[in-house]
């Protein structure tokens, strides 16, 4: 099957149909079909985070459940976290791209795992194909 890196903008249109398009009910549909998902560490704060903001602005609390409760259904592979021998290379890569640290976690894992990364998100995507990792 063929994976990916999901970063939460990219599956943040599953639960708020206002930000849905082809490409992210594409995206849903491989979810769906149970193509590996590779996320880092970091992902299930963050997509907390991104929920409880939808949930604050334009979407349920029940809405917000039922997508929580969907996504154990997808095949999620948790990366490890960084070893701190890691961190000024993390650095230095989200130095060279103004990236955040949650962002470069994505850049990062996509291009340990050689695998394209699906993203909303302008500056990464740009600092990815600057890397040579393919956008979804």
């Amino acid at each position: 099957m063929a994976a990916f890196v999901l970063d939460v903008s990219a599956c943040m249109p599953w639960c708020c149909e206002d930000e849905a398009t082809p490409a992210s009910e594409q995206l849903l549909q491989r979810a769906a079909l149970r193509h590996p998902l590779h996320v880092p560490s970091i992902w299930p704060w963050e997509m907390v985070n991104a929920v409880r903001s939808a949930v604050r602005k334009r979407i349920t609390p029940e809405k917000a459940a039922g997508f929580l409760g969907l996504l154990p259904d997808f095949d999620f592979r948790i990366a490890e976290g960084p070893a701190i021998t890691d961190l000024r290379r993390l650095n230095a890569i989200a130095e060279q791209y103004q990236l955040t640290a949650y962002d470069t976690a994505y850049l990062d894992l996509a291009k340990r795992l050689a695998l394209p990364i699906a993203t909303l998100d302008d500056d990464l995507m740009k600092a990815a194909l600057a890397e040579g990792v393919a956008v979804l």
